[in-house]
């Protein structure tokens, strides 16, 4: 039998496999509910992730501690609605997940300067030392003229 044939999509083959199967089925539920949080609670929600349902206790993380107020204000709202939609949420609890913040900075990758670059801010550097070698531009030329240094050898 040919797999293709037998499962035209990748969810289906997933499906198929036992041990899979029930960890397929966990995610598709927490995927569920996390639409329906979206569509219950206002826009801020949707930094949010569920992170478990278990024993009637829903596990939110959110970004941020002001989030977190926000959420635990409307947590009576957020049960009844989610009881009507037929989700068994009894308690719900938050965890703050820092690395979820999208606001992180990502780290800049450290780039090469050409030889004439290199050659040109070395130039800059010396008429600079030679007037005044504690100023804030002339430390600052330092460092990457050094740091470039560093990236050749």
């Amino acid at each position: 039998m040919n797999t293709k044939e037998a499962f035209p999509t990748a969810l289906e083959y997933l499906d198929s496999h036992e041990k899979v199967a029930t960890l397929m089925h966990t995610a598709k539920q927490l995927m569920e509910i996390e639409n329906d949080c979206n569509r219950i609670l206002p826009a801020w929600f949707s930094n949010c992730h569920i992170l478990k349902l278990e024993n009637g206790t829903l596990l939110v993380g959110v970004p941020n501690q002001a989030v977190a107020a926000r959420i635990r204000q409307k947590i009576p709202f957020l049960q009844n609605r989610l009881g009507l939609k037929g989700w068994p949420v009894h308690t719900v609890r938050l965890k703050v997940s820092f690395l979820q913040n999208p606001y992180r900075e990502k780290p800049a990758g450290k780039k090469n300067l050409s030889p004439k670059a290199y050659e040109s801010f070395s130039k800059l550097y010396k008429q600079f030392e030679q007037n005044d070698s504690h100023s804030p531009l002339t430390r600052a030329l330092h460092q990457l003229i050094s740091g470039y240094r560093q990236t050749e050898k």
